[in-house]
C-alpha cells in the first residue's frame, strides 16, 4: 500500500534531535566511518510530542502523530512500521491506534512507501480519549518499530502521562437551572481525588452570586460577604478521602432572592491545610450555627448530576436564570445658556426594577460602557467624570485611536462611562448610577440635540427608556 508523502505538523528542534539520535542507533558502524552508504538505509521514526500529558475528566480526544523518514542514500519502496500501544490499555478505554483491525493496540502497517529521503511520510495517528481515574499519576510507553526490505529499521518511544490533578470539583447542579423570584434548588455536590495520597481533610468553597444564598448554616463553614455583594461559604470537610476516590455532599438548597435574576454558583474543592482556617472569623466573616455538619460519604453508582465534562483547570459553576426582568432608564437633559456659558448637567442610568444584574457578555462585548453620551454639536464639554473616556467621535468606535481625550477629558464629542460603583457594573433594583458633566454653550448657533444611552438593553422590558435626547436651548 503507498502513502502519499506528507510534511510532519512540526519537525522541532527536538525532531531533529531525534533524527540525529537515530542516525547513532541506525546506521551500521565500519573502522572507517559511520556514514550511510549506498546500501544501507536508516530509517527515522519521528512522533509529534514525545511527551504527551494528559489529565483526568479532560473530554477532548489527543492524537499523536507518527511519521517515518529515509535518511539513506537510496528511496524505500516498502516499509512497515509496528505501534504498539498496549500498555495504554491501563491509561484510557478509549485508545485507536493505525492498521489494528483486532483492537489489541497493536498496529501492524504494512506497504509505506515510496519513502524517499529527506521527506517524512505520516503513518498515522495515535489517539487517546478521557483517561481512567485510576489512570492519574501513571506513565505509559508507545514503542514505534519501521523496518524496510533490504534490512533497514528505526525505533522510537514517547511517553503518555495522566497528570495527577488534585482534588476535582464533577457533581453539582445542573450546568444551567431555571428558578421563580423566591424559589430553592436542591444542592447536590462531589469531588474526586485525582491524587495517589489519602487525605485527612478538604475545604469546599462556594461562590454564590448577589441574589442567592444558602440556606443551610453549616457548623463547619464560615460565610463571608464581599463588597461585590458575593458570598463566598468555606468548609472544612473531615475525611479520610482515599486516592482516586469519589465522594459526594449534600448542600442543601439554594434559594433565589426576590429580585434575583442571572444568577450563578461556582464550586471549588482543595486539599485542608492550616492556612485555611478561620476558628476566629473576623469582619464581616460569620461562622455556621446550623445544627448540622456538612459531611462527604463515598460516591455510589446512582448518583446524579455528574459534570463529566468539567475542565479541571476551571472552577465549575452553575448558571441559575431567575424569571424577573430588570427595566433600565437614562434621563436627559436641556442645556440652556448664552453663548460662552458654562453649564451643569447630571445624567442618570437607574435601575426600575423588579430584577437585579449585572450585564450580560452580550452588553459587555459591546464598545461602550453603562453609560454613552453623544454631546450635541453646540456646546463643548469642559469637565467629565473620571469614570468616562472621551472619544473624538459622536459614535462609539470599535478602537479609539490615539490621543483621543481619554479617561476624564475635556473637548470629546463622545464619552463611555463605566460604573463608578465598587459593585461594577452589577446595578440592583431601585439604585442608579450618576455621572455630572459640564458644557460650555457655543455661539455656533446649531442647536440639533445629543443624546444618551446605556449597555443595559438584553431582555429590557421598555426599551424605549434606555435613550433620551441631551437638547441645547440659547437664552
Amino acid at each position: 500500500m503507498n502513502r502519499t508523502p506528507l510534511r510532519p505538523r512540526r519537525l522541532t528542534l527536538a525532531g531533529m534531535a531525534l533524527t540525529a539520535g537515530a542516525l547513532l542507533i541506525t546506521a551500521p558502524a565500519t573502522a572507517d566511518t559511520t556514514r550511510p552508504d549506498a546500501t544501507t538505509h536508516p530509517l527515522v521514526v519521528v512522533v509529534d510530542t514525545p511527551w504527551e500529558e494528559i489529565v483526568p475528566m479532560d473530554k477532548a480526544a489527543h492524537s499523536n502523530g507518527i511519521w517515518v523518514s529515509d535518511v539513506g542514500q537510496t528511496d524505500l519502496t516498502d516499509v512497515t512500521v509496528t505501534i504498539d500501544a498496549s500498555a495504554l490499555k491501563t491509561v484510557s478505554d478509549d485508545v485507536d491506534v493505525p492498521c489494528d483491525p483486532d483492537g489489541d493496540l497493536i498496529g501492524v502497517c504494512h506497504g509505506i512507501g515510496p519513502v524517499r529521503r529527506g521527506v517524512p511520510v505520516r503513518v498515522g495517528a495515535v489517539r487517546v480519549g478521557r483517561p481512567k481515574t485510576s489512570a492519574a499519576g501513571l506513565s505509559r510507553q508507545v514503542r514505534i518499530t519501521a523496518s524496510g526490505g533490504d534490512g533497514s529499521h528505526g525505533m522510537q518511544r514517547y511517553t503518555v502521562t495522566v497528570r495527577e490533578a488534585g482534588q476535582v470539583f464533577d457533581r453539582a447542579a445542573n450546568a444551567r437551572e431555571r428558578l421563580a423570584p423566591g424559589g430553592t434548588l436542591p444542592l447536590p455536590g462531589g469531588f474526586t481525588n485525582f491524587t495517589r495520597t489519602a487525605l485527612p481533610a478538604v475545604e469546599v468553597r462556594l461562590t454564590l452570586s448577589p441574589g442567592l444564598s444558602l440556606t443551610e448554616r453549616f457548623r463547619n463553614c464560615v460565610w463571608e460577604r464581599e463588597q461585590t455583594r458575593w458570598t463566598t461559604v468555606s468548609c472544612k470537610v473531615r475525611g479520610p478521602f482515599d486516592p482516586l476516590s469519589s465522594y459526594d455532599l449534600d448542600l442543601g438548597t439554594v434559594r433565589a432572592d426576590t429580585d434575583a435574576m442571572r444568577e450563578s454558583i461556582g464550586y471549588e474543592v482543595g486539599l485542608w491545610s492550616s492556612g485555611n482556617a478561620h476558628s476566629s472569623p473576623m469582619g464581616n466573616q460569620r461562622a455556621g450555627d446550623g445544627p448540622d455538619e456538612l459531611t462527604a460519604v463515598p460516591r455510589s453508582s446512582a448518583a446524579t448530576h455528574l459534570r463529566t465534562d468539567a475542565k479541571v483547570q476551571h472552577p465549575l459553576r452553575t448558571a441559575v436564570d431567575v424569571a424577573n426582568t430588570a427595566d433600565f432608564a437614562v434621563t436627559g437633559t436641556t442645556l440652556r445658556g448664552r453663548p460662552g456659558d458654562v453649564v451643569r448637567a447630571e445624567f442618570t442610568v437607574r435601575n426600575l426594577g423588579p430584577g437585579s444584574r449585572s450585564a450580560t457578555p452580550k452588553e459587555e462585548s459591546g464598545n461602550y460602557d453603562s453609560l454613552w453620551l453623544s454631546v450635541p454639536p453646540g456646546v463643548t464639554v469642559v469637565h467629565a467624570p473620571s469614570t468616562c473616556y472621551g472619544h473624538k467621535t459622536d459614535r462609539p468606535s470599535a478602537r479609539p485611536p490615539l490621543r483621543e481625550p481619554g479617561l476624564g477629558g475635556p473637548k470629546g464629542r463622545g464619552y463611555g462611562c463605566g460604573s463608578p460603583s465598587p459593585l461594577g457594573n452589577y446595578l440592583a433594583a431601585g439604585k442608579e448610577l450618576r455621572y455630572v458633566f459640564e458644557f460650555r454653550v457655543e455661539a455656533s448657533g446649531d442647536l440639533r440635540p445629543g443624546f444618551v444611552t446605556t449597555l443595559y438593553r438584553e431582555g429590557d422590558p421598555r426599551p424605549k427608556n434606555n435613550t433620551a435626547r441631551v437638547e441645547v436651548k440659547e437664552r
